[in-house]
Formats: C-alpha cells, sequence, structure tokens
C-alpha cells in the first residue's frame, strides 16, 4: 500500500545524518577529480582514444564489480565495508599524485572504478537502513540533495587547485594537488563513517538471505534498475553536451544552464520525498518522468538561452522528482537483509545507462545534429514512463507480500 500519512518518527538520527555527509564527501571527492580526467590524460600525452577508453573504464568497472557490493552487502558489517572504501578511494587519488604515468593511471582508475561502485550503494543502503519506513522516499531526497551539492561545487573546487598549483610552480603540481584534495576528502568522510550504527548480522539473518549466488542480482528491484537505466541514458546526454550543443546553436552562457539545473535540482529531491508521503508514489513518479522526457524535446528545440534554461529547469525538477521514489521502491521491494543487493541492482541499471548514454547520443549526432540528439532523448523517457505503469501493480504486491511477512 502507498503510504499517504506524514509519519511520526523522524528521520534525523545520528546514523542517518552522518550517512548524508558523506554523500556530501563523496559528490567533492569525486566530481573534483573526475571531469579533469581528460585534461590530466593530455597532460600525461595520452591519445584521445585511450583517453575516452579511461574516462568510461571509470563506469565500465563499475558496472562489472556493482553486482558483487550486494553479496558483500548482506555478509558483511556495511559500516566497516564502508570505511574500507573510503580508504580505497583515497589510496587511489594519492597513486595518482605520485604516479604521473599513464600504465600507473591505469591501474589506480581501475581502484576508483572499484570503490565508485560499493560506495554509492552501501551509502544508499545504509542510510535506508536508518529511516523510517513511510519516510524513506522523504529522506532519500535530502540524501540525494547532499549528493548534489557536493557534485554542484567540486568541478569549480577543482578547476581553482589545479590552476593554483599551475601558477605557484607548474601543472605537475596543480594536478597532483587536485588528487591530493580527492584523497583529503576521502579520509575526512573516515569521520562520519565510524560514528553510522554497526549492522552486526547474525548467522541466521544471514543464512535466510539465501546462497551467495542469490545475493548478487535481486529480481524483484531490476524493474527499477531498468527504470534508472533509461533515466539515465538521457541524463548522460545533459551531463555530457550540453556545452557542445550551445555552441552548435549559437547559444552563450550554457554555464547557467547548469547552474539552473542544479539549484532546482536540489529543491526539488527533498521536496519530492514530502510529496510523495502526502500523495503517494505513484502521483509524483508519473509527473516527474513526463516532465524529464518531455525536456529533452524543449532543449532540443531551443534557439536561446531562455528557452533552454526552461529545459534545465524542467528536466531538474522531473529527474530530481522521480528519482528519490524510484529508488525507495528498488529498497522497498527486498527485506532488510537485502537492501544491499536492492541497491546494487538498482545502481547497474542507473550506472549502465550513464555509459550507454553519451554513446549512444554520440552515434546519433554522427548523423545528424546535437538538436536532434536532444530530441531522440525523450524516447527513453517516454520507455520509462511505460514500464513504470507496467510494473506498479507488482510493485504493490510485493510491497504487501513483504508487509505480511513481517
Amino acid at each position: 500500500m502507498e503510504q499517504t500519512l506524514m509519519h511520526k518518527e523522524t528521520i534525523w538520527n545520528k546514523s542517518y545524518v552522518c550517512t548524508i555527509l558523506g554523500n556530501l564527501m563523496l559528490g567533492l571527492g569525486h566530481t573534483a577529480v573526475n571531469p579533469l580526467v581528460a585534461t590530466y590524460m593530455k597532460y600525461l600525452g595520452a591519445s584521445a582514444e585511450l583517453t575516452g577508453f579511461l574516462t568510461g573504464m571509470f563506469y565500465g568497472v563499475a558496472v562489472i564489480c556493482l553486482p558483487f557490493a550486494g553479496l558483500l552487502m548482506t555478509k558483511f558489517d556495511k559500516r566497516k565495508l564502508l570505511i574500507f572504501v573510503w580508504f580505497l578511494g583515497a589510496a587511489a587519488n594519492v597513486g595518482y599524485a605520485l604516479f604521473p604515468s599513464v600504465p600507473v593511471f591505469f591501474a589506480f582508475r581501475f581502484l576508483s572504478g572499484v570503490q565508485f561502485s560499493l560506495v554509492g550503494p552501501l551509502m544508499l543502503a545504509i542510510a535506508s537502513d536508518h529511516l523510517p519506513k513511510g519516510q524513506l522516499a522523504y529522506g532519500l531526497g535530502f540524501y540525494g540533495l547532499c549528493g548534489a551539492i557536493g557534485a554542484s561545487i567540486a568541478p569549480a573546487i577543482g578547476e581553482r587547485i589545479l590552476i593554483f598549483g599551475t601558477n605557484l610552480k607548474n601543472e605537475n603540481l596543480g594536478f597532483m594537488l587536485m588528487f591530493f584534495f580527492g584523497s583529503a576528502v576521502f579520509l575526512l568522510a573516515l569521520i562520519p563513517s565510524c560514528m553510522v550504527a554497526p549492522d552486526a548480522k547474525s548467522e541466521e539473518t544471514v543464512a535466510s538471505a539465501g546462497s551467495w549466488y542469490m545475493n548478487i542480482f535481486s529480481k524483484h528491484a531490476m524493474p527499477s534498475g531498468l527504470l534508472m537505466l533509461l533515466i539515465g541514458v538521457s541524463f548522460a546526454l545533459i551531463n555530457t553536451y550540453v556545452f557542445e550543443f550551445a555552441k552548435e546553436q549559437g547559444i552563450e552562457g550554457a554555464g547557467i544552464f547548469y547552474l539552473v539545473f542544479t539549484i532546482m535540482l536540489a529543491a526539488s529531491r527533498p521536496l519530492s520525498g514530502y510529496f510523495t508521503i502526502k500523495l503517494g508514489l505513484t502521483r509524483i513518479v508519473f509527473p516527474g518522468l513526463i516532465l524529464f522526457s518531455c525536456s529533452m524535446l524543449v532543449i532540443g528545440y531551443s534557439g536561446s538561452l531562455w528557452m533552454s534554461l526552461i529545459g534545465a529547469t524542467l528536466a531538474a525538477v522531473g529527474y530530481g522528482s522521480a528519482q528519490p521514489s524510484i529508488q525507495a521502491m528498488s529498497i522497498q521491494s527486498e527485506p532488510a537483509i537485502r537492501r544491499g543487493v536492492a541497491t546494487t541492482t538498482m545502481y547497474v541499471g542507473y550506472t549502465s545507462g550513464l555509459f550507454l548514454g553519451p554513446f549512444l547520443g554520440g552515434l546519433v549526432y554522427s548523423g545528424s545534429s546535437y538538436a536532434f540528439m536532444f530530441k531522440t532523448g525523450i524516447i527513453p523517457g517516454i520507455l520509462a514512463l511505460t514500464l513504470f505503469v507496467a510494473i506498479i501493480p507488482a510493485y504493490k504486491r510485493r510491497v504487501d507480500e513483504l508487509d505480511k511477512m513481517q
């Protein structure tokens, strides 16, 4: 049954607050470094093909490793795993800083991909463990807000650190300081992570999750993963091609697009969770997907900055409304012991969408234009709408089934 009344329990407990602080630091640490990877590869003298491979490899490794993250979360204490992955991310950034060569970067880029595959699902599962059931989407809205804030300010921080180090001595120092910043943020994230309550499991609880191979993938969370895959394909177009689209259309001030998108996304995520409690999941996700789909057309037809900003607003509100509720759907489709499996299944879909989006968009652009490419971005949105309508009855039956088992 959809929750339509405000739950009396508060979401603001220590473990949840520590987790959203960790998500803020994840956004800072990763996004301060990742946008400048291509620049770093060029500095090291890598070819364009190799640069593209190493940039995409980050997501490719994550997709491969993600299913095993669910297995680890089922079997082990999630807090200890989270502490380990922060150390792993810090080590990768130290490796980038101290060993400026393409082969070494390849090795540490692999470690970064492994860390990325673990840290997001881990924190999402931990956050959901400490949220009242009736306020799951509400809490995940604030969780996503913190990640969005970190990711929005981090690229400017990374760029300023690079410029500072370059002006101070040379470009090598600039990159070194940037990577050390990423490492320091991940180490700082250890503080709130150590304050999260442990989730030590009894042997009986672990055994109830089934054999190891049953904890690699969740068939019940797969529909949510497919939804996030389709959304991720269109979302990746916005992340990747807006500046090139603006150049093609002669639109100046494209950076304002991302500013508006970030502000509206930050506002819509917690609000969507609140209204999910009041109105129910279906009444939030369905219009959210409609707005997100329509935004692709608005952006594609934009011939001026103001029209592109309307597209940015629609995309942010649509995406920010739908995402927390779809995440909640994946988590609520499994019992507590298998939440890690559910979150990783959802993340496999979303990361696959981020990986496929730029590739498919590039194929469309090669035979047309960036404007047409954005217009075709409505197709994944329409497919997501259709899929959502199809899976809602099964999702409700599954939630009722789990409620009866408790």
